[in-house]
């Protein structure tokens, strides 16, 4: 590999890199956000009416946010060390 092409596969590294720390800064509040425009939770609610009302839905996509932005920071610290000299 020449040295501009590695600088430029360093660069792409870094932007992915960023990206994914954003998306771990921000991404487990998407969901959250959507709810609150979705007109949820506009009352509180017992648990069996929150059970039967498909809220759980909004925690299921907070903690597949979560695996997404691991997954993220996984393949960022995997493509930082296949360039590790």
């Amino acid at each position: 590999m020449t040295t501009a092409e590695c600088k430029q596969t360093r660069q792409r590294i870094a932007l992915f890199a960023r990206a994914s720390d954003l998306f771990d800064q921000f991404g487990c509040s998407l969901p959250l956000a959507i709810a609150l425009l979705n007109g949820w939770p506009t009352e509180v609610k017992t648990y069996q009416e929150f059970v039967e009302s498909g809220a759980w839905h909004l925690f299921l996509s907070g903690a597949l946010y979560f695996l997404a932005a691991f997954a993220l920071r996984r393949a960022v610290s995997f493509a930082a060390a296949g360039l590790a000299p």
